[in-house]
C-alpha cells in the first residue's frame, strides 16, 4: 500500500455505516478527508499529551484550512477513563461553545478513543465523532465498531454505550513513533484475529513475528491491519450489540480484564493482559479437547514470544470474583470465547471456576 492507495473498508450498519480508511501519511492531509463534515461549527480534538506533543501540526494544519477546531488533552493511560475525566471534558465543551452541530475528533490510543467516544455519546445527548488512532491496538481493534466506555473501580468499561463513529481514519505512520513495548501490546488484538477466524494472520505471527514487532516491513504492516479492520467490520456489521458473533472478540479479554482491573489498570498495557488472557483461554481450550496438543504448543509458543511484564502473584479468588462482574456474564452463565481448531474461536457457556482457575497455571 503507497502514500497514494488509500483502502477503504465498509462497515455496513445501515444507517449507521462507515467506511475505515486505511492509508499512509493519510494525517497529512487530513483535512481533505475531513471536509465533507465540516460546516464551520466547532470540533474538539480529544487526544493526550504525547500525542500532541508529537502531532500538534495535525491540528494546526486544521485551523490552516478553515477548521474551528481546539485541543482538549486527558491523561494517555486507563486512569483517563473514569466519570471524573469525562466531566471535566464535557465542560470543556461547554466552554469552548460546542453545540449538537459540533464534532469530536479523537486522536490518540483506546483510552482516547473510548473515552471521546463516550462523552460524545453523551454531550447534549449524542454529538458526531470520528476516529483517528495513533496506535496499532486502536487501529485493528478499539476504534472499530462504536464500544464506548469508562472504568469503575469494579471492573473495567462497565459504563459506556455503543455509539458509532462517522468515520475511522487509520494512518499506519502514527506508529513509527511508537516504543517498542507498545507495539508488542497492540499486536495482541491482531493475533486475536488469527485465533479466531482467520490463519493467515496467525501465520504471520508465526514467520513473521520480528518483521512485525519492528515495523519493518510496511506492506505487511498494512496487510495485518486491513485484515483485521475487515474481519472487525464484518463481525460488527453482523452483530453491532454483541447478541452473539460479535463476543468472539473478547477472546483473551474476560481473564486479561480481571489481571488489569486487579492492577488497578496502572501495571500491565491491555495488550499485554490479553496476551495472558488468550495464554489462559488457550489452556482451557485444550484442557476441554478443542485444541490438541500441537496445535496448544503452537498457540503457546506464538504467546510466549510476546514481551511481557511480569503478571505478578494473582489470587484466584479475587479473578473469579472479577470475572463474575464480566459484561459477558448474563443470568449467572458466562459466554466464555475458546478456540476450536486454529483459526476458529466459538462462543462457549461451559468454562468452570476450575477451568480458570487451573489456566492460571500457564501465567504464573
Amino acid at each position: 500500500m503507497s502514500d497514494f492507495e488509500p483502502q477503504v473498508v465498509p462497515l455496513e450498519l445501515g444507517e449507521q455505516s462507515y467506511d475505515i480508511t486505511v492509508a499512509y501519511n493519510l494525517k497529512d492531509n487530513l483535512s481533505s478527508f475531513l471536509q465533507p463534515w465540516n460546516k464551520g461549527q466547532q470540533w474538539v480534538v480529544v487526544t493526550q499529551q504525547a500525542i500532541y506533543d508529537l502531532y500538534s501540526q495535525v491540528i494546526d494544519h486544521l485551523k490552516v484550512e478553515g477548521f474551528k477546531v481546539e485541543a482538549i488533552i486527558v491523561p494517555g493511560d486507563e486512569s483517563a477513563k473514569n466519570i471524573q475525566h469525562a466531566e471535566q471534558v464535557w465542560t470543556k465543551m461547554v466552554e469552548l461553545g460546542c453545540d449538537r452541530s459540533s464534532i469530536l475528533l479523537a486522536m490518540g490510543g483506546g483510552v482516547v478513543g473510548d473515552l471521546g467516544g463516550f462523552v460524545a455519546s453523551t454531550y447534549m445527548r449524542g454529538i458526531p465523532f470520528i476516529q483517528l488512532p495513533t496506535t496499532l491496538l486502536a487501529m485493528v481493534d478499539s476504534a472499530i465498531g462504536g464500544k464506548t466506555a469508562v472504568n469503575l473501580p469494579a471492573g473495567k468499561n462497565l459504563v459506556g454505550a455503543i455509539y458509532q463513529p462517522k468515520a475511522v481514519f487509520v494512518d499506519p505512520s502514527f506508529l513509527e513513533t511508537l516504543p517498542r513495548r507498545n507495539v508488542i501490546s497492540s499486536l495482541a488484538e491482531a493475533v486475536k484475529y488469527g485465533f479466531i477466524r482467520d490463519l493467515e494472520i496467525y501465520e504471520a505471527f508465526v514467520n513473521r513475528f520480528e518483521a512485525l514487532v519492528g515495523m519493518k516491513d510496511q506492506a505487511l504492516l498494512a496487510d495485518i491491519i486491513a485484515k483485521s479492520c475487515n474481519i472487525k467490520a464484518q463481525i460488527v456489521s453482523n452483530d453491532q450489540f454483541e447478541g452473539g458473533e460479535r463476543k468472539l472478540l473478547n477472546f483473551g479479554h474476560t481473564i486479561g480484564h480481571a489481571f488489569e482491573t486487579i492492577q488497578e489498570y496502572g501495571g500491565l498495557y491491555h495488550g499485554e493482559a490479553v496476551v495472558y488472557g488468550m495464554k489462559c483461554a488457550s489452556y482451557i481450550s485444550h484442557k476441554k479437547g478443542l485444541l490438541n496438543d500441537d496445535e496448544f504448543e503452537s498457540a503457546m509458543q506464538v504467546l510466549n514470544r510476546f514481551d511481557l511484564p511480569e503478571l505478578g502473584e494473582v489470587e484466584p479468588e479475587r479473578v473469579l470474583e472479577i470475572v463474575s462482574h464480566d459484561k459477558k456474564n448474563i443470568n449467572g452463565t458466562l459466554s466464555f470465547i475458546l478456540i476450536d481448531g486454529l483459526g476458529n474461536g466459538v462462543i462457549n457457556t461451559g468454562v468452570t471456576s476450575e477451568d480458570i482457575i487451573d489456566s492460571l497455571s500457564v501465567v504464573s
